[in-house]
């Protein structure tokens, strides 16, 4: 589904009404139906009745307008580049609501296609097939950095949660990336998005403490690294509760390495480091999530204040 210019104005509208009547401490509370699909770090992704058949994802926690219109022009551009490179993007509307807030719209795609649907439900050879499509587009990518000579290099979130299948008669299709509200994309090695998206939902007791660590950037840096990606890719089996398929997974993507991708240079994976990247990664994710449930209660309770994030509750890790 695509949506037209002409309806585009109809859907801001919306989503500006949406936004005006949010309390993002109970975003579920107010008269509109709504249904929390998904929450990301830094990010929620909603279904709303007044726009059936889309996912509205809510980026928050910009400074102005002008941080606003950068953002929307950095995505735009690595959807662009992703989709010269032959990587299917889900199509993506940006719609501004306010001068702070992003809804990032799109199609809301089969169920049963998505990835981490066919991670816990699929058989092992739809898994592997799955893999060997997102590792096709991770070899493509690295690749493609290295031969990159005008300082821009580009990458992707490669958890299977963050992709949609077709599967049909055993085949798998190429897949659709869904996950673009962070723009994996670097020009002579600085984040072209910035960091202040991210940085802004941390609270300003520890902001600067996370700036002087340069926290967020080396985050990102393991998406541009191809063993990195890889860990993180398989880790994720965990969160979607089957980390018994990572030795099928594991066997796979070390095959993969050897015979396709030895000229990336990535060092074969492990279960033991599998688990404590994931351990450490979520580990960090925790902390990060009780600071903010802090700097919530402090803003909302003592000082009285909107706090314009929204939160999920307990996450099994």
């Amino acid at each position: 589904m695509t949506i037209a210019i002409a309806d585009l104005a109809a859907v801001a509208t919306r989503l500006q009404r949406f936004e005006e009547r949010l309390d993002p401490v109970h975003p579920t509370a107010g008269d509109e139906p709504v249904e929390i699909v998904g929450y990301g770090e830094v990010s929620t992704a909603f279904a709303l009745a007044a726009l059936p058949g889309t996912i509205c994802k809510r980026m928050a926690g910009f400074r102005d307008a002008r941080a606003v219109a950068r953002y929307v022009e950095v995505v735009r551009r690595y959807l662009d580049i992703l989709q010269g490179l032959g990587v299917a993007v889900a199509d993506t509307q940006l719609v501004p609501a306010g001068t702070n807030v992003v809804y990032l719209v799109q199609p809301r795609l089969p169920a049963e296609g998505l990835g981490h649907h066919l991670l816990r439900q699929g058989d092992d050879a739809t898994l592997l097939a799955c893999l060997d499509r997102v590792l096709a587009v991770i070899g493509m990518l690295m690749r493609h950095n290295r031969a990159a000579t005008d300082g821009r290099t580009i990458t992707v979130d490669a958890q299977l949660s963050n992709w949609c299948f077709t599967v049909r008669d055993g085949a798998v299709s190429a897949p659709v990336l869904l996950d673009v509200g962070t723009p994996y994309m670097r020009l002579h090695g600085n984040d072209e998005v910035g960091v202040e998206i991210f940085l802004a939902p941390i609270p300003p007791g520890i902001r600067a403490y996370y700036r002087r660590r340069r926290a967020v950037e080396r985050y990102l840096d393991d998406y541009f690294d191809t063993h990195h990606i890889l860990l993180d890719l398989v880790g994720n089996f965990y969160k979607e509760g089957r980390p018994d398929r990572i030795p099928l997974a594991l066997a796979h993507i070390n095959r993969w390495l050897v015979e396709d991708a030895a000229d990336l240079g990535a060092e074969p994976l492990d279960a033991g480091a599998v688990e404590r990247y994931y351990t450490k990664d979520a580990a960090a994710l925790e902390l990060f999530l009780k600071a903010r449930r802090v700097d919530r209660f402090l803003r909302t309770r003592i000082l009285r204040q909107r706090y314009n994030f929204i939160l999920p509750g307990p996450i099994r890790r």
